[in-house]
């Protein structure tokens, strides 16, 4: 591609990430989340994949089931920490100790099901996924209430697993914005040649 032609590509994601952030934040229940990075987080995933429209579907089931997967990382870390008293019962570095341990259970029970049983599925793109599970990671202090139980913020959650399909969707589109331009790195609609 020329540089006319990175130039203008660069011209189209930014005036498409202007729009999608101007939509996005028109959105109360989005706007309100807090989440908007995750968006930047899914959108280089599936930039870096090299996939193309086909692939979609596999990048927006991946995300949202790395969110469900994120929300196992919570849940066990809670469990093992909280009600068995893990935390507490191996001194003062036992929350660390525990999350640990859950991070390399969780992370070899994910990694091992998706690689070698879900690998000719919707549920094929792993990267994806720590995508969401990176997202559950940045709002897990919101799982907690003030007394110390655990509550899951669905305001969060579900605009999290929202916008994580988003961003891979703004860069398939984003992607796609290439042909637009001809050889020569012009706009197809303005230069008339193909």
């Amino acid at each position: 591609m020329t540089n006319r032609g990175l130039f203008n590509w660069c011209v189209l994601i930014a005036l498409l990430t202007g729009l999608y952030t101007l939509v996005y934040f028109l959105i109360p229940p989005l706007a309100n989340a807090g989440v908007v990075y995750a968006t930047f987080i899914a959108l280089p995933i599936f930039f870096i994949s090299g996939a193309g429209p086909k692939d979609l579907p596999n990048f927006i089931v991946s995300n949202i089931t790395g969110v469900v997967w994120g929300l196992m990382y919570v849940f066990l870390d809670y469990f093992m920490g909280v009600n068995l008293g893990l935390s507490a019962a191996l001194g003062a570095q036992g929350g660390t100790i525990v999350l640990a341990f859950v991070c390399f259970i969780v992370t070899l029970v994910c990694c091992a099901f998706h690689m070698i049983c879900t690998s000719k599925t919707l549920f094929n793109k792993l990267p994806a996924m720590f995508a969401g599970i990176a997202g559950v990671f940045s709002i897990w202090g919101s799982f907690y209430t003030d007394a110390g139980a655990l509550t899951v913020p669905f305001d969060r959650v579900i605009p999290l697993a929202l916008t994580l399909a988003f961003g891979s969707t703004l860069a398939m589109t984003m992607g796609q914005g290439v042909k637009l331009l001809n050889d020569e790195g012009k706009w197809k609609f303005l230069s008339g040649k193909k």
